[in-house]
């Protein structure tokens, strides 16, 4: 290890060599690497669903969610099974152990599909799917609509597109980028599929003797697609083709059903004969329903969403489809009147994350420059700024061979590594010049302080690695995969910037730094500033009084130590003197005043909320109406909420002008999209409920859009002419980084079929105690309200005299009023399902009762055999690994702890009593926000005892002393003092970054008390050597000490005041993910300082007496 300063300063050309080919290999590596938002990793989660028409949700829980369930939960691989079944649907969420290894998850799925396709279903037409693809996150998601003609502000109706023709040109675009590289997938959303229905009112039918099947039977011979045979002939071979396809619309009308005899044979009877219309229309009541909309506009819309492949750049694969989408455009396969704007892209994202560490690596470099500048002069500055970005490209050619990606938490790790990788190049540059100064040769006195440093540096770069690699063994799963870039990325920047400074800041020293030429008269501004102030004589008369002594000079001869000079001669470093030999004569003191700090700060109120949010241009408005609400009416609803999203949209600048907030909105009705941010979890299929996705003009505007709109949805506004809702719930959500959870969810949990009623009453209970606290809005629960149902009371004597079967009554009443499918009519690629049902003014509530069933005996009327009853049944049943839960629901205020408020319901009196009065089987438990919270905290106090214990036996193999040990674990929970100060005078959450940045904080003081300890070894070791020694042994110990210090000041100095700087702009300007962290570390560091440089010399000052040798 001593060697390679003296290799590096022998062959300088091979090591500068070896140094251009790495940073080459870097600039190749950022240019060429795989981009992406968030790091790549395999979501262990799958969704089965299934529908049962006409069926409640109570038979949707009871004869499909829980065999399902069951079967499922069989599975060793299997965490938690969580089902929401609701009128007609079944929906449960698979998740896997977070142990099982990427490579078998696609095997467990396999599995799922094996256990789901077993499980016998209560009826044919119920067939569970799965669908593992959930997780897949789009990259980039483009809005298809229609667009006014040049020089119109309106569309003519007359040419407006149909509903088809936008699927026409969605798909010719999803067919278009689907073949881009690096694209694994583009999907639609959105599209409203085309639809013929045979319909006919129900006196009408009643009175016919054709049943249903029998128009299916008839529709299917037609309409067929079979091979008719093949011919080989001598010039060739030919294919028979039958014509039976049906190809138009008035074929369906001519089916024969029936024939009427006559003398000339047979008259045919055709559909259309019996009262049966036939029309071509669009899915009735549709499914979803998507718009796009912007300040001025409102138009039908699809959405093309673009996935891409693993390892693939994300910057390239949008930059792609957006030419394409030109290209496309330019061709004329796209009519001008057609907008394809972009609704979503996370390379926006990632570009700015990237901008945000290339500014933050400048303004290091800059902030280095200045500040050493001031300190120690130019030369010593340049030398120090030009290791940051060799270590940083270095650091990226090593980091590919790892398979890390540029991603934000690789990111995250290089911002967060900036102020430890200058610390190396500090030390050896501040050592480099503390000896020329003292009159070594500039080659030597870079060789010498790199080998005085060597060893200690490299220990203290193995601590600080030892805090973060621990992360990759306590966590596993997708919660490893997602932060392996981190401790990856930041272990390796490390390592190669304590390489670097052994052997090319060492080179750089060498050449670069020189002492100046007079040490009594410093050219840097700060010391000659200090110099100046130290000549008058109020600061000499001080100086006088506070110095009673001076520090031992070296003797001459072999050391490690540069002898006491003016390096360390001035007033700063004599105030310096003065304030740590009071309080080595003061030490109870100065230990007592260091850990009260500790104590009071742990007392601060402080919020435990884990995950920041991001400060992305993107938020979200989520519609809730319910549950017996219809799809008309959540439309209705999503339009005025559009509207106030558009009147809310303005505001006024700094300069005073009227700018927008909107950029455009994409509206989905009847269930979420796609996935356009990892921790956005799409709604399945749900008529009561839409998605409103907002894009706005400026990240930092999204957080005071969301207030205004929020605002305005709860109390209105009467100057933009807008009234509260009511009757529905509309909540602005905003995105986290981590995982999908409310602020304040808390769960009442019953073993298996639990008692609905005892569950709904102590939710109701809970809600009570959540609603009492102000913070929080938007209050609901997962069962949402009971809907009414007209329940069909087959009586049982009377339908097995008619041979009558419920199943046969349900799948007549399900015919008439939903449809049932007879065909496929066939337009060249384009399949449109054929419908047989009741005409709409048939198909009202007061037509059950006059409904016929169809029986084996003919058509037999309803009301002969059941009674209508209207029943209040749950509207929706959710279910945790199979036992009834219900979850209460709240959003929080700006600036409340959702965390907070969970545990202040949860450990109230109200809640203990409700715990103690419920019965066996029942219990109350914490969730959401909360719940992940806690999982995340368990598995970082797991990692942050084996850096604990890493860190002890690294310090111990160094010094083989536990005393020194112990000063040196001492610093770190007395470092957290002015952390947490920090994080509470910012009023910031003690979240997942701020934890990272008490790592990143810990490396930096256990780098400076280590090179304190070591220093200090060496200063007490020279004086022992001296000839002569001193009649007050005590004083003579504590001179070593104090001289120890004086010869780190600067370096402690430098480093505390170079990292600081560099976070300051993004503790300012940050956003939400930074600026907790970086505020952290500027109040850590800042009284870290004053701890390396009084608190440890005291702590060390116990260690040893001074005895005469």
């Amino acid at each position: 290890m001593n060697r390679l300063p003296a290799f590096a300063v022998a062959r300088p050309t091979v090591v500068i060599a070896f140094v251009m080919m790495f940073v080459c290999w870097g600039i190749i590596a950022a240019l060429t690497m795989p981009r992406r938002e968030d790091p790549e990793f395999t979501l262990k989660i799958c969704v089965v669903s299934a529908r049962w028409p006409g069926a409640s949700a109570e038979k949707m829980e009871e004869l499909v969610a829980d065999p399902l369930e069951e079967a499922i939960d069989g599975m060793e691989e299997v965490r938690l099974i969580r089902s929401t079944s609701s009128s007609e649907q079944t929906v449960i969420f698979v998740e896997l152990e977070e142990w099982l290894p990427g490579a078998k998850i696609d095997d467990a799925w396999d599995r799922v599909r094996a256990r789901v396709e077993n499980v016998p279903m209560p009826d044919p037409a119920v067939v569970p799917f799965v669908n593992d693809e959930f997780a897949d996150t789009s990259v980039i998601l483009f809005a298809v609509h229609q667009q006014p003609a040049d020089g119109s502000d309106t569309i003519d109706p007359r040419f407006a597109y149909s509903d088809r023709e936008l699927d026409v040109y969605s798909e010719r675009i999803r067919d278009a980028l689907r073949l881009l590289p690096g694209v694994a997938k583009v999907e639609r959303h959105g599209v409203r599929e085309e639809a013929i229905y045979v319909e006919t009112d129900e006196r009408n039918w009643s009175q016919l003797e054709l049943t249903i099947d029998q128009i299916a039977d008839l529709a299917q011979a037609q309409n067929i697609v079979e091979p008719g045979g093949r011919i080989d002939a001598g010039d060739g071979r030919f294919y028979v083709k039958p014509a039976g396809e049906v190809n138009a619309l008035a074929e369906i009308n001519r089916l024969v059903v029936s024939g009427v005899p006559s003398r000339g044979g047979v008259n045919p009877i055709h559909l259309e004969d019996l009262g049966l219309r036939v029309r071509r229309g669009y899915v009735d009541p549709p499914t979803r329903i998507c718009r796009y909309g912007d300040v001025n506009l409102e138009a039908i819309a699809n959405v093309v969403a673009v996935q891409m492949k693993s390892g693939a750049n994300i910057v390239d694969i949008c930059s792609s489809a957006k030419q394409r989408i030109v290209e496309l455009r330019n061709s004329g396969e796209l009519p001008p009147d057609l907008a394809v704007p972009i609704i979503s892209d996370q390379s926006d994202s990632v570009n700015q994350r990237l901008r945000e560490v290339v500014m933050n690596i400048i303004s290091a470099i800059v902030i280095v420059v200045v500040v050493v500048y001031l300190v120690v002069g130019f030369r010593t500055a340049a030398v120090m700024a030009a290791n940051i970005p060799f270590v940083v490209l270095t650091s990226l050619a090593i980091v590919t061979l790892f398979g890390v990606q540029l991603e934000q938490m690789s990111l995250a790790s290089m911002i967060i590594s900036l102020g430890l990788l200058v610390d190396n190049a500090v030390q050896i540059c501040d050592q480099a010049r503390t000896n020329q100064i003292a009159g070594m040769p500039p080659k030597e006195a870079a060789v010498q302080g790199a080998q005085t440093l060597g060893k200690s540096m490299l220990n203290g770069t193995l601590t600080t690695i030892a805090a973060f690699v621990p992360m990759l063994i306590a966590m596993d799963g997708v919660n490893r995969e997602f932060i392996y870039s981190l401790p990856t990325t930041l272990s390796v920047m490390l390592a190669v910037s304590w390489v670097l400074a052994m052997t090319f800041c060492v080179i750089l020293a060498a050449w670069f730094i020189r002492p100046p030429k007079d040490p009594s008269k410093p050219t840097a501004p700060l010391p000659w500033l200090m110099g100046k102030l130290g000549s008058s004589k109020w600061v000499r008369r001080f100086g006088s009084r506070r110095a009673t002594t001076s520090s031992p000079e070296m003797t001459e001869g072999p050391s490690h130590l540069a002898p006491q000079t003016a390096a360390t001669d001035g007033i700063f470093f004599r105030l310096y003197g003065s304030s740590l030999r009071w309080a080595l004569r003061h030490r109870f003191i100065t230990i007592a005043a260091a850990f009260g700090a500790l104590l009071a700060t742990t007392q601060l109120p402080i919020s435990a909320e884990f995950f920041p949010l991001t400060q992305r241009n993107q938020f979200a408005v989520e519609v809730w109406l319910p549950e017996s609400s219809s799809i008309a009416q959540t439309d209705e609803l999503a339009r005025e909420v559009e509207e106030m999203i558009r009147r809310c949209s303005a505001f006024i600048d700094e300069d005073g002008n009227e700018e927008e907030r909107l950029l455009n909105m994409r509206t989905m009705v009847g269930g979420g999209g796609a996935r356009w941010y990892l921790s956005w979890e799409p709604e399945a299929l749900k008529p009561n409920f839409a998605e409103i996705l907002i894009q706005t003009t400026d990240g930092k505007l999204t957080h005071e859009f969301a207030e205004k709109l929020r605002h305005v949805i709860d109390h209105g506004d009467p100057d933009l002419g807008l009234q509260p809702i009511v009757g529905a719930r509309v909540v602005p959500i905003e995105l986290l980084l981590g995982p999908p959870a409310d602020p304040v969810v808390l769960r009442v949990v019953g073993n298996g079929f639990a008692n609905m009623k005892t569950l709904r009453d102590a939710a109701d209970r809970i809600k009570k105690m959540v609603n009492a606290d102000p913070d929080t809005i938007s209050l609901s629960d997962s069962w949402g309200v009971s809907s009414q149902e007209l329940y069909v009371d087959v009586e049982s004597d009377l339908a097995n005299l008619a041979r009558v079967s419920n199943a046969e009554v349900a799948t007549t009443l399900d015919t008439y009023f939903s449809g049932r499918l007879l065909t496929y009519y066939r337009e060249g690629e384009h399949q449109i399902p054929v419908y047989f049902r009741l005409e709409p003014e048939s198909r009202s509530l007061s037509a059950i009762s006059n409904a016929h069933v169809e029986t084996s005996q003919g058509k037999l009327p309803l009301a002969s055999i059941a009674s209508i009853v209207p029943q209040w049944r749950p509207a929706l049943i959710d279910r945790r690994d199979g036992n009834r839960t219900i979850e209460v629901r709240s959003q929080v205020k700006v600036g409340a702890s959702g965390n907070d408020i969970t545990m202040g319901v949860f450990n109230s009196p109200e809640m203990k009593a409700l715990q103690a009065e419920l019965p066996d089987g029942y219990k109350v438990e914490v969730g959401g926000a909360l719940e992940e919270s806690q999982k995340a905290q368990i598995k970082m106090l797991k990692s942050f005892g084996m850096s604990f214990v890493a860190i002890i036996i690294l310090l111990i193999v160094q010094f083989n002393s536990l005393f020194r040990t112990s000063i040196i674990i001492a610093t770190l929970p007395l470092a957290l003092a002015g952390a947490l100060l920090g994080v509470w005078l910012t009023n910031s959450a003690f979240g997942f970054m701020p934890q990272l940045g008490v790592l990143a904080l810990f490396g930096i003081v256990l780098n400076a008390a280590i090179l304190f300890v070591e220093f200090a070894d060496m200063s007490v070791a020279e004086s022992n050597s001296k000839e002569s020694i001193s009649s007050n042994a005590t004083e003579d110990f504590q001179n070593a000490i104090v001289s120890a210090g004086q010869q780190r000041l600067t370096a402690i100095f430098l480093t505390t005041a170079t990292t600081v700087g560099g976070l300051v702009p993004l503790a300012l300007d940050g956003g939400p993910l930074w600026e907790g962290m970086a505020w952290l570390l500027v109040s850590g560091l800042s009284f870290a300082t004053l701890l390396t440089l009084i608190v440890v010399p005291v702590l060390y000052s116990f260690g040893r007496r001074w005895s005469p040798s």
